[in-house]
């Protein structure tokens, strides 16, 4: 695999426990935020500027996000047992995502858990509020090459100013015809018109990925990384839960054609357990996948 975990130390799984829960892995959707960094980047002399990890608006949570995250972890944990599962966190390189995780992880720790430490975060915000514990991965990540063209799925209600007399007429004009798409048909939220419209965009924009390309992309690589991590480090006997936090975008379309199911809230959780095949838990329901 192009990506490795890199746990520390060696984790051994005690005899005389009993594992109480058959997921290898739990995806979170990061909680609600500002978007600081897309909004100073389409206001700015570069607005196509691609994605900069490294130079991220921080914080970006908002202040409900923040709320709605400690709750939501606190939930959550209660689901698992800190005398028997420890965990291992992972996520997105977006600041919105690291933040989050960063939240689950605080309330993990107050609650007993074990957290495994990787032997690098390979993420400078993960540095500076994770204290080291959050693996930032690639595969979770988004990664836009072009902020204005990334965000041309938001919906009417959520269209930010931006410095069009920057960019090339050219693709002003597609931009607008590409807006015309969503506004006639707009679902009133960027994964809802991502999903519902990246074909139709493509015809304007060919690099745009639509649900699927991202789903055989990014939600697959989870599902390979799960199972590679399994393999390698026997997570289901060593009771080792890995907790990854990323993006709404690459599970939008398993939610759809599995699940039936239109997008997942900030800070839900699906749920992912690997043998043969990959069993997805969503709201209760389970369905397999092939990995």
């Amino acid at each position: 695999m192009s990506e490795q975990f890199e746990f520390v130390g060696n984790h051994k799984k005690n005899d005389a426990s009993k594992d109480t829960d058959n997921k290898n892995a739990y995806f979170v959707r990061h909680s609600k935020s500002g978007y600081k960094t897309y909004a100073q980047t389409e206001k700015s002399e570069n607005p196509r500027a691609p994605f900069d990890s490294e130079k991220q608006v921080t914080p970006d949570l908002t202040e409900e996000g923040i709320e709605l995250a400690k709750r939501k972890a606190e939930e959550f944990f209660k689901t698992l047992d800190p005398t028997q599962d420890k965990l291992f966190f992972v996520s997105s390189n977006e600041a919105r995502a690291v933040e989050t995780a960063n939240i689950y992880r605080e309330i993990a720790s107050q609650m007993g858990f074990e957290i495994i430490k990787p032997e690098k975060t390979r993420s400078k915000i993960s540095d500076e509020v994770g204290n080291g514990e959050i693996r930032v991965l690639e595969n979770l990540s988004l990664n836009p090459s072009d902020t204005i063209l990334f965000n041309i799925f938001l919906p009417e209600k959520l269209i930010r100013p931006a410095n069009w007399e920057a960019v090339d007429p050219e693709f002003k004009r597609k931009c607008d015809n590409a807006r015309e798409i969503i506004k006639n048909d707009d679902q009133g939220s960027y994964c809802g018109n991502l999903h519902k419209h990246s074909k139709a965009i493509k015809e304007f924009f060919p690099e745009v990925e639509t649900t699927q390309q991202l789903h055989e992309k990014e939600f697959k690589n989870l599902l390979r990384l799960v199972k590679w991590a399994e393999k390698k480090f026997e997570i289901k006997k060593n009771n080792i839960k890995i907790i990854a936090f990323g993006h709404e975008n690459y599970v939008l379309n398993v939610l759809d054609e599995s699940f039936h199911e239109k997008g997942i809230n900030n800070c839900e959780t699906i749920g992912i357990s690997l043998d043969d095949q990959a069993t997805i838990t969503f709201r209760d329901k389970d369905v397999q996948i092939n990995v």
